[in-house]
């Protein structure tokens, strides 16, 4: 296992260091505002007498990008300005769900009971004669129920993923491959600076040939994270991807915002540092590089007829551009980068084992 996850641990090591040389922390946002200038004395004609106008006391200073983070996926504070997504590798259901802003519904929530629906599109395109070509559809819809209360809430998310294939001659793979789920996922805030976030996924894998239970996978996390300062947050846990080359994976690191406009997610196995290059009354606009594990497990029928399982691995460096709504909206992304080191694995087969050729990726999403 870990000679499959070692490239991007070290992926994750070269962002951090680039996240110490090229952040520059502001300390602006945190300085109160001065006192208001005192008015000049006004005269009662009158009276005769003379009253002073006395100031009125210093505002809070309201810093509208500072986040105050909770644990990945616990509902997070109003003015969360990117939150991490993917947090698991692809086969574990996304861990996107986002507050709107300006409510005063507990933090992360949004009224009733529709909390998110998400759609996007991957292409990595085939190259060469030795490339793979997928092109991935995913869609899922968020529903929030209090658990026993709206502060720790369930949240079950179904979804659903095609895979379109263009394999490369002799890669023995179908044309199509899908994946269903449902999780149901708890998050509870115990005490003020900590937080858990528990799934569990069960979910169907197949290319809708193969219909055995190699075909059903339970996946899920469990994560605790601490909050040792207002902007730097310490996750750590452990997913459970329910797959024969990685059956579980170690997650964590920190979360950091040194500054209103920036957020550095140095979390294995997706690190993400972030800028906010833009900022309007309707919009904020935020560009971002990602490292990311790519892939996923499927049961499928070979050539033959035979059933077997394939596993599709590899490793991926996005840059992105992301558009997140000052209230209830739609936010949407797009992505794009490098993919390399590409597998195509097979088990409860003798086929051998491919390697296609590097290619690039472009990714874009909208969700509610």
């Amino acid at each position: 296992m870990h000679r499959h996850v070692s490239p991007l641990l070290l992926l994750t090591v070269l962002v951090m260091l680039v996240m110490l040389v090229m952040a520059a922390p502001t300390f602006a946002a945190d300085e109160p505002l001065p006192l208001p200038l005192p008015l000049p004395p006004t005269i009662d004609d009158d009276a005769g007498s003379i009253d002073v106008a006395v100031p009125l006391p210093a505002v809070e200073a309201f810093v509208p990008g500072r986040v105050r983070l909770a644990a990945i996926g616990d509902p997070q504070d109003l003015q969360e300005p990117l939150l991490l997504d993917d947090l698991a590798p692809p086969g574990q259901p996304r861990q996107e769900f986002e507050p709107p802003a300006g409510r005063k519904l507990p933090p992360g929530a949004k009224p009733g009971m529709l909390q998110q629906a998400i759609s996007t599109i991957t292409e990595l395109p085939k190259l060469g004669s030795d490339g793979l070509g997928l092109t991935v559809l995913d869609q899922s819809v968020t529903l929030g129920l209090p658990a026993p209360t709206v502060d720790s809430p369930l949240l079950i998310t179904p979804g659903f993923s095609a895979t379109l294939v263009d394999a490369p001659a002799g890669v023995d793979l179908p044309s199509d491959l899908y994946e269903g789920y449902i999780q149901a996922r708890w998050l509870r805030k115990i005490g003020k600076r900590f937080g858990v976030d528990l799934a569990v996924a069960p979910g169907w894998y197949s290319d809708f040939h193969n219909d055995s239970s190699q075909s059903l996978r339970i996946t899920g996390h469990g994560f605790g994270a601490w909050e040792a300062t207002d902007n730097l947050r310490v996750v750590a846990g452990l997913i459970y991807l329910d797959r024969y080359d990685v059956d579980m994976l170690p997650a964590g690191g920190l979360v950091w915002t040194p500054a209103d406009d920036q957020r550095f997610e140095l979390i294995f196995p997706r690190p993400r540092l972030a800028w906010r290059f833009a900022e309007h009354p309707r919009a904020a606009h935020w560009s971002y590089l990602a490292a990311e594990f790519g892939g996923n497990q499927w049961a499928m029928q070979s050539a033959t007829g035979a059933d077997e399982v394939v596993v599709i691995r590899d490793y991926r460096l996005i840059a992105g551009w992301e558009r997140k709504p000052a209230d209830l909206g739609i936010s949407w992304r797009l992505e794009t980068g490098f993919v390399f080191g590409r597998t195509v694995q097979y088990y409860d087969s003798d086929t051998p084992t491919a390697h296609p050729g590097n290619t690039f990726m472009v990714r874009a999403g909208a969700w509610y």
